[in-house]
């Protein structure tokens, strides 16, 4: 779940466009996590004493207790980076944290649970460049769009962060397949990074009608 370990063994697979799905932490750092609001289920927070810090805290098994929400939103860059990466999977009715963590289906792997190595979006810029792969970041819509308003000023601005980081680090435009589901990004980046908006995609919700 979009950690170093995952970005290398897609390009040993022979993956030449990498994806970073791009959040943002509580002081506006961008980092790499497929959802704002999944730290639960794709990393070990619930297991330490970060837990206290979430949204929603793992409290004890679900239903009985409020199902866990913690976000990237809820951590400074520090504390998101103290955390190790798993495999998207839980046990809602654990009774321990440990036991909430598991869950993987049987046809993944556990090689890495709880071992991945957490990343920036500039650390995935530079892991990518390195492996000499190309680059398809998706900056995910947030769940609660005050926050973003909050950090950031504006979603406009949040947006142009994301870009701004492949400008600092030296990437072409012609590298980056920019993705947005808010189809106000997509338009915000044609019209003010043209070079970047030129193969922005954007991500249709009605072609996912399970995710919505």
């Amino acid at each position: 779940e979009h950690t170093r370990e995952s970005a290398e063994a897609g390009a040993r697979m022979g993956a030449g466009i990498l994806e970073c799905d791009v959040t943002f932490t509580k002081e506006g750092e961008l980092v790499c996590r497929h959802d704002e609001c999944d730290l639960h289920t794709t990393t070990n927070i619930v297991a330490t004493p970060l837990n206290d810090k979430c949204t929603v805290p793992w409290t004890g098994p679900v239903p009985a207790n409020p199902a866990p929400r913690c976000c990237t939103s809820d951590l400074t860059l520090a504390e998101f980076k103290t955390l190790k990466g798993k495999m998207d999977a839980s046990v809602p009715g654990a009774t321990t944290p440990s036991g909430y963590l598991l869950g993987t289906a049987p046809w993944r792997t556990d090689l890495y649970n709880s071992r991945g190595t957490l990343l920036t979006h500039a650390e995935h810029i530079q892991l990518v460049k390195a492996l000499g792969g190309k680059f398809t970041p998706e900056l995910k819509y947030p769940n609660n769009p005050d926050r973003v308003v909050a950090i950031f000023g504006s979603q406009e601005n949040y947006a142009q962060k994301m870009i701004d980081e492949y400008k600092n680090a030296g990437i072409p435009p012609s590298q980056v397949w920019a993705q947005s589901f808010n189809v106000g990004d997509v338009l915000y980046w044609v019209q003010n990074e043209p070079q970047f908006g030129k193969q922005a995609v954007f991500l249709d919700p009605n072609s996912y009608p399970n995710r919505f």
